[in-house]
C-alpha cells in the first residue's frame, strides 16, 4: 500500500506542473517564420520571425499562468492572463535560422523561454493593475506599429522599400529593449529596467523619439522605486528631447509628473501637468481623468479654505440639539441663583 501511494503521489506531481512547492520553470518553445520577398532585408525577415516567435511564446505562457491562478482562486481576464504572461516570460535561448526552399529564402526563430509561477505575485500584479494595463497597452501598441510597418514594406518598391526598411530595422532594435524594459516594470525589476535604458541612453547615436521614449521610462522605473527626484529629471530630459509623442507616448511624462507632484502637496502643479497629459490622450483613460479630478479639488480646496463651522453649545457631535446639556445648564442656573438668593 506504501509503495503504491508513493506512485500515486508521484505520478500527481507528473501530470500537474507546479503541484510541488518550488516546481522548477515551466519550459517553452515556439518558433517563428518570415518568407522573405524580393529585396527584402535579412535583418528584417529574422526580427519579423522573432516577433510571431514571442507571440505564440506570450500564449503559450498564458496556459501555465490561467492554470496557476486557478489554484490561488483568482479568476483572471483574458487580457489579465496576456498582461501577466508577457510580463513573467524570460527568454533563455534564441536561434535564427535562413534556409532556401527552392528559389524563396525563409527565416526561422526558434525560442526557448521560461515561466516561473513560483516568482508570481498574482495578488500584487492584480493591486497595480492600471499601471500595468498601461504598459501593456503600450507593448501592444509598439509591436502592431512593427506589424503595420512591415505591412506598408513588403508592398513597397525601389528607394521607398529602402527607407522604409531603415525605419523598419531601427523600430525592431528599439522595441526590443523597450519591451524587456516593461516587462521587467511589470514585474517590479526597476534596477533591470533602469540598467537596460541606461545602456540605451549612453549610446549617443540614439536620438529622437527613442531617446525621449527611453528617458521616459526609466523614469517610470524610477518612479516604481519612490526616488521621484530622478524620475522628475528623467521626465523632464524626456520632455526636453525632440519627439513627435506619435511613435511613443512621451506625453505620459506629464502624467507621472503630475501624480509626483500631488504626492508633495503641489497641486497646482499637478493640476498643470495632469491637463496636459490628458489633452495628449485619447480622452479614454478613467485613471488618469479620475487623477486629475483629485488634483483639481485638492488645489480649489487650499485656494479657497471652508470656514469652520462654530460648534453651537446646544449641540452634539452630530448636529443634533443637546436637550440633556441644556436642561442641566438651566437646573445648574437655577440652583446658582437660588444660593446666591
Amino acid at each position: 500500500m506504501a509503495c503504491l501511494a508513493l506512485l500515486t503521489f508521484l505520478t500527481i506531481c507528473c501530470l500537474w506542473p507546479g503541484a510541488m512547492a518550488g516546481a522548477a520553470p515551466q519550459r517553452i518553445e515556439a518558433t517563428g517564420v518570415y518568407i522573405m520577398g524580393d529585396n527584402d532585408s535579412p535583418k528584417i525577415a529574422r526580427d519579423a520571425a522573432r516577433q510571431e516567435a514571442m507571440r505564440v511564446a506570450v500564449e503559450k505562457a498564458g496556459v501555465y499562468v490561467e492554470s496557476y491562478s486557478r489554484t490561488k482562486n483568482m479568476q483572471l481576464t483574458e487580457d489579465d492572463v496576456k498582461m501577466i504572461s508577457g510580463a513573467v516570460l524570460k527568454v533563455i535561448k534564441e536561434d535564427s535560422v535562413p534556409e532556401l526552399a527552392g528559389t524563396t529564402w525563409k527565416y526561422t526563430v526558434h525560442l526557448v523561454a521560461e515561466v516561473d509561477t513560483d516568482n508570481i505575485d498574482l495578488k500584487t500584479m492584480m493591486a497595480r493593475k492600471n499601471e500595468l494595463e498601461k504598459l501593456q497597452q503600450e507593448r501592444d501598441a509598439l509591436k502592431k506599429q512593427n506589424e503595420e510597418l512591415l505591412a506598408e514594406y513588403q508592398k513597397a518598391n525601389g528607394q521607398e522599400k529602402k527607407k522604409l526598411g531603415t525605419r523598419l530595422e531601427s523600430s525592431y532594435d528599439y522595441e526590443k529593449i523597450f519591451d524587456r524594459s516593461m516587462g521587467y516594470i511589470q514585474c517590479s525589476e526597476y534596477t533591470r529596467a533602469i540598467d537596460e535604458l541606461t545602456t540605451l541612453i549612453g549610446d549617443r547615436a540614439v536620438k529622437g523619439n527613442p531617446r525621449a521614449y527611453a528617458y521616459y521610462l526609466r523614469g517610470r522605473a524610477y518612479y516604481g522605486l519612490n526616488r521621484p527626484h530622478d524620475a522628475l529629471e528623467d521626465f523632464s530630459m524626456a520632455n526636453s528631447t525632440e519627439h513627435d509623442n506619435t511613435t511613443y507616448p512621451v506625453w505620459r511624462c506629464h502624467q507621472y509628473e503630475g501624480l509626483i507632484y500631488y504626492d508633495e502637496g503641489r497641486y497646482d502643479e499637478a493640476v498643470r501637468e495632469l491637463e496636459i497629459a490628458w489633452n495628449y490622450s485619447d480622452k479614454r483613460d478613467q485613471a488618469l481623468a479620475d487623477d486629475l479630478r483629485t488634483a483639481r479639488l485638492a488645489a480649489e480646496r487650499v485656494k479657497n479654505p471652508q470656514p469652520q463651522q462654530q460648534e453651537d453649545p446646544g449641540s452634539g457631535d452630530n448636529g443634533r440639539i443637546n436637550w440633556t446639556k441644556i436642561l442641566t445648564d438651566i437646573i445648574i442656573h437655577s440652583m446658582d441663583k437660588g444660593n446666591n438668593g
